[in-house]
């Protein structure tokens, strides 16, 4: 499925790129670091498939610390880097939190609010390409011992990606991509259904 929306942020991206220009994500993005002081917040961590997810229910228990009042709070919109590698991520992967209530999640991640919801939805889909985000992150890396990786919260805006020049190109992209996503899940819950109707009428005929 993510690979359709990759494919169709490509096409859109070649399609206008006259009104499109590079820009630092310094100048699209502000470090958050408000915390979970009360710790009224439940801890999500960030999946590549899922997004930002709730430890418990995705993970089947909580690796959170103790204390949790030091982790940072995610907004609906924001955006979070983990800074830790994984699969195909070697530099770590970037989602936006699409939970209607504030979460926490570790203090290791940076946490970042786009300047309007558009330009947040636009970047979260340009971080799902592997390709993308390596090429992106890799001039900002540098590698500690066991290959750990060190870059500071606002180090990760020091670079640019291509984005519409125009607020309203951005709102429509923005929207047909996440029109695109709700779509592409309801065909996958679809297809699950018809997957258990086949399994059903298989175990009739054959009894």
């Amino acid at each position: 499925m993510e690979s359709l929306i990759i494919g169709f942020y490509k096409s859109v991206q070649h399609t206008t790129k006259a009104g499109w220009h590079k820009v630092y994500l310094r100048d699209l993005l502000t470090v958050e670091k408000e915390q979970n002081t009360d710790e009224q917040y439940e801890v999500y961590s960030v999946s590549v498939s899922r997004g930002i997810v709730n430890q418990k229910a995705h993970l089947g228990r909580s690796f959170a610390a103790a204390n949790t009042s030091k982790y940072n709070l995610v907004h609906f919109g924001d955006l979070v880097y983990t800074k830790s590698p994984t699969g195909q991520f070697p530099f770590g992967i970037v989602k936006q939190s699409r939970n209607s209530l504030p979460v926490a999640v570790s203090p290791l991640y940076g946490v970042y609010r786009p300047k309007n919801p558009s330009v947040g939805t636009l970047l979260h889909y340009f971080f799902l390409s592997p390709l993308r985000t390596n090429n992106y992150l890799a001039p900002l890396i540098q590698k500690g011992a066991k290959n750990t990786i060190n870059i500071h919260t606002e180090h990760f805006l020091d670079n640019m990606v291509l984005l519409p020049k125009c607020e309203k190109e951005q709102r429509c992209i923005a929207d047909c991509l996440l029109a695109l996503d709700e779509r592409l899940a309801v065909e996958k819950e679809y297809a699950a259904l018809l997957k258990e109707q086949k399994a059903y009428l298989l175990q009739q005929m054959f009894v």
